[in-house]
């Protein structure tokens, strides 16, 4: 059954039309979680027109302003172009886990792409991150350490890919249970039986590999695409484990609070969910299919 939310954005085009264009600039994740719930629910093709006349929406105020139209126009395109492909395929398919596993499987094609195409990633990230310390600076925010942020650079490709993906599984994950579910299977369900599979654990486990003897950048930057899954795997241990026990559902808070407790606690709470994921991928520390 879907939320109330979802079945009132599902059945009034305009309203969903004009949320996701406004919302995009502020709210990215929610703006392509309604993409996501209208693709689950009513097919991708009536969530693509959706997103051509948000677009041209969008596209006719950054020209009424004046500036920022190629910028916004690869918001638009990535935001709700991932938004499609994922919802798209849990909406056909009935499933969070193929949808994840397809997209973090072209992240990883991605970055190998990339490393292929740019010689070095240091040198291709390196003004632009140069070009982000000194917004920072225009904005008031001093940095302890400017240098910090530039050995960032080898790296800069999979922290990218990375965020992608955790905002777009994000605003999946919202949609999905806006949608409420897929083919008439409960959102609970689809998330708590999210499983990577051996293809995506492999590529993990080979980077991690190579990051230890030495095969940098390009491990370290698939090590961050692939672990950044298996994250949500970890959170979706968790919650099998809470649902089958039937415990309520406060516990969940000091299993979030880390994240929001600032850069290094959120580094160490990451660090721990992708590890749970990554061991439960291999050895299944869930073990019935459905709560």
């Amino acid at each position: 059954m879907r939320s109330a939310f979802g079945s009132w954005v599902v059945e009034r085009r305009l309203a969903r039309v004009v949320l996701a264009a406004a919302l995009l600039p502020f709210f990215g994740v929610i703006s392509a979680a309604i993409v996501v719930c209208v693709a689950i629910v009513k097919g991708w093709r009536e969530s693509l027109v959706d997103c051509l006349i948000a677009l041209v929406i969008v596209l006719g105020l950054t020209s009424m302003v004046g500036e920022g139209g190629l910028q916004v126009l690869y918001s638009c395109v990535s935001t709700w172009g991932i938004a499609l492909l994922i919802g798209g395929l849990t909406g056909v398919f009935g499933s969070l886990t193929l949808a994840i596993q397809v997209f973090v499987l072209l992240c990883c094609v991605a970055i190998i792409g990339f490393s292929v195409v740019v010689a070095d990633p240091g040198e291709f990230w390196a003004p632009i991150l140069r070009v982000i310390a000194e917004q920072m600076q225009q904005f008031g925010v001093e940095l302890a350490d400017p240098g910090a942020l530039m050995n960032m650079a080898p790296v800069m490709s999979g922290l990218f890919v990375a965020g992608t993906i955790a905002s777009s599984v994000v605003a999946l994950l919202l949609g999905c249970w806006w949608a409420g579910g897929a083919r008439g299977v409960a959102f609970q369900e689809l998330f708590v039986g999210l499983r990577l599979g051996y293809i995506i654990g492999g590529i993990a486990a080979v980077a991690g590999a190579g990051s230890l003897l030495g095969m940098q950048p390009l491990a370290g930057n698939l090590l961050l695409v692939a672990g950044v899954g298996f994250v949500f795997q970890g959170l979706a241990v968790v919650h099998w484990h809470i649902a089958r026990r039937g415990l309520p559902w406060v516990i969940l808070i000091p299993v979030y609070l880390p994240l929001f407790m600032g850069a290094s606690m959120l580094v160490m709470a990451l660090f721990l969910f992708a590890a749970v994921g990554f061991i439960d991928n291999w050895y299944g520390l869930r073990r019935a299919k459905t709560i």
